[in-house]
Parts: structure tokens; sequence; C-alpha cells
């Protein structure tokens, strides 16, 4: 196994680390360095929860590389940083996504998980480098970064996808909104109550009408085939995308994905133009609060369709499973058909970047990425 060795100072001592990839073989080490970042401060009373954490880490990994339809069986997971025990101190996941852009189509690596430990972070910046060296790809990608990762984007020439730093919000529940929100300023009981009294009244006012709101035919469906042909039907050309293959969606959406359940919506208006949405769902707050329903992907006819003529069908499913619903803007969606009721919302940083190979520069404004790219929404 190659390696590259490096220098690291641990209160004032010299650790030896090493860049080391990772593959299949690697992955239960990889699921445990995971879990405990997530769950240093846990406590062990909670084994039970903890320990089907650590499985559901393990099999969110299986699906991500072992199962994606695009992973060979010598492909490489990302690289992880090891000291001179073999103990994982560092890791950066990758994983390959198929774009199609005009008639070409372009395999570009995504970057999932990175992780450093404190005594590690010099290495980091050098675990990142080797990640953008990796062979074989147009572009490397984010769709997940936060401050401190987007910085670093930044610092090695990547370039943030226009408005990923955006999010819409349609509140369904906003006497569980108020104080949820409210409880990132202050943990006081009386005025999460009167957050909550003024959302309930408010919610008279502004939640949106979601029964029978849609003119739209709404089915479930589960025909990747369909789903698949109605994309290449609906494509446009101009716009660089995820190639949504049957074998694609059936990963991304099928049994074996986790965070199941997701619900898969086809639509019809009355002249027969179609369509199909997916929805996913998350939780936030800081307590996780909101039961939040995110739009992971949409298709239909923009030549005959605006997107503001399916958000009631989107808004019509989502309202019954959750508090609010949450969706990222796109290339070509004007913040007119978003909707009235739906708040736009300002994040930390963007969520997207992408550096291009040299020679091979990627047009990121032309970049569509929804929440189902990347691993944003699992």
């Amino acid at each position: 196994m190659s390696a590259a060795t490096l220098l690291g100072s641990s209160r004032g001592a010299l650790t030896r680390f090493e860049i080391q990839p990772i593959l299949a073989p690697t992955l239960p080490d990889v699921a445990g360095f995971l879990f405990s970042c997530a769950h240093r401060d846990q406590s062990p009373a909670n084994e039970r929860p903890l320990r089907e954490d650590l499985l559901s880490t393990a099999r969110y990994l299986r699906w991500l590389f072992v199962e994606n339809p695009l992973t060979a069986p010598t492909s490489q997971h990302g690289l992880c940083i090891c000291d001179a025990s073999g103990v994982i101190r560092g890791l950066l996941l990758s994983f390959p996504h198929a774009f199609l852009a005009g008639d070409q189509r372009l395999v570009g690596l995504g970057s999932g998980g990175y992780f450093v430990e404190p005594q590690a972070r010099t290495t980091g910046f050098y675990l990142f480098k080797r990640h953008l060296s990796a062979p074989d790809y147009s572009f490397f990608f984010s769709t997940t970064c936060n401050f401190n990762s987007g910085a670093l984007w930044k610092t090695l020439g990547g370039r943030a996808v226009p408005n990923s730093d955006m999010e819409y919000i349609v509140p369904f529940k906003l006497e569980v909104l108020l104080p949820a929100l409210l409880a990132k300023k202050t943990s006081s009981v009386s005025a999460a109550n009167i957050a909550r009294v003024a959302g309930r009244w408010a919610n008279r006012v502004f939640r949106p009408r979601t029964r029978n709101s849609t003119k739209l035919r709404i089915e479930p469906c589960r025909d990747w085939e369909k789903l698949a042909a109605l994309f290449r039907r609906h494509r446009d050309a101009d716009v660089m995308t995820t190639d949504r293959s049957a074998v694609f969606l059936q990963w991304r959406y099928g049994w074996n994905a986790p965070n199941q359940p997701f619900d898969i919506r086809m639509f019809r208006d009355t002249r027969g133009h179609e369509g199909w949405f997916a929805l996913g769902s998350v939780t936030r707050g800081r307590q996780g609060q909101i039961r939040g329903c995110v739009l992971l992907d949409a298709v239909w006819p923009q030549e005959t369709m605006s997107f503001e003529t399916i958000l009631p069908a989107i808004l019509q499913v989502a309202a019954s499973r959750a508090d609010a619903l949450y969706f990222r803007s796109r290339p070509g969606l004007t913040s007119g058909e978003c909707g009235r009721r739906a708040v736009p919302w300002r994040l930390e940083g963007p969520k997207g970047f992408v550096i291009s190979r040299k020679g091979a520069p990627v047009a990121v404004s032309a970049l569509d990425l929804v929440p189902a790219d990347g691993d944003g929404a699992f």
C-alpha cells in the first residue's frame, strides 16, 4: 500500500502520519472513526442507540461506495491519515458522480466527509491536495461545505456554485418553526411559549393552502426507466447536470438507499405534460425539533411549465408529513417562481464548490446541483 509520510506536531513532539488510500476492507475502520467524531461527547448510557448509529454509518458507507454503480472493484474511496500505530486520525471520503453537459458525459469526483483531528490538522491540507491529484476525473466538487471546508476549497482554487448559499423555506407549522429559530438566540422558556402562541396565530394568515391546491395529477412512481426517460426528454443541453439514468435512480432512491423513505411522485397536467419530483426527510433545529421535508430533485418540461406551476403539487405532498419544506435554488429558477410563501434563507456560506482539472474548465454558472447530488441528502 503506497503512502506519503508526513510529520505533525502534538504537544510539542513530532508525530509521524501517513496518507493512505481508503479501500473496501478499510470501510469498517472508517465507520468507527466517523462514529467517534460524531459521538465523542455522548454518554455510555445511550449504548444501544449508539451501536445502532454505528451500524447505520457502516451501512451508509457500503451504499455510497461499494454499491455505487460507478464503483469498480479496484476503486479508492478517498484518503485517510494514519498515525504510526495505524489508527485513523483524519480522512476525506470521495466517490464518482456522472454528469451530462450537452452531448458530453463527464465524471466528477465528489467530496464527502472531511474530518481531521487537531493533532493532524497540518497533514489535512496535504490530504486535500492529494485528493485533487486523483486521475481520470474531469473535476472535483462538494455539495456539503461548511465555513471551514469552504475556505479550504477557496484556498486551493475552488469556485463557489452560484446561489448554493441560498435556501428557500415554506413553513407549514409556524408554532414549531418560530420556537426552534428563537432557541438559537435564547434559552428562555417564556420566550419559546410566546413564539409558539404567535406561531399558531400566524398559521391562519401565512400557512400555504395545500389541500386540493394543484391542478396536476400526482401519483407515486418507482418506474426507474420511466423517470429516466422523462429526464432525458426534459434535460436542458445548456446545463450541466447529473446523468439520471435508470441505474443511478434505483441506486439513489431504491430500497437499499439510506434515509428511507423517499417519496417519488410523477405528475401530469391536462395536456399530458409529465415530470417528477423526489422528497426526503430531514430534521432541523438545535434539538431536532423541526420535521422537515427536503426537495431532493425535480424534473419538469420547462418550455411548457414553470416551477411555480409544480410547486403546489410538491407542497400538497410535503404538508402531510412535515413542519416545513426546504428546497435550493437552481439555474434559471427565479425568486418569483419559488412562490409567495417561500422564504429565502441565507446559509452560512456556499455549500457547493468546484475545482476543474487544468486545461478543462467547468462552467460553474451552468452547473445544476440538487440536494440528491453528492451526499447532502444522506
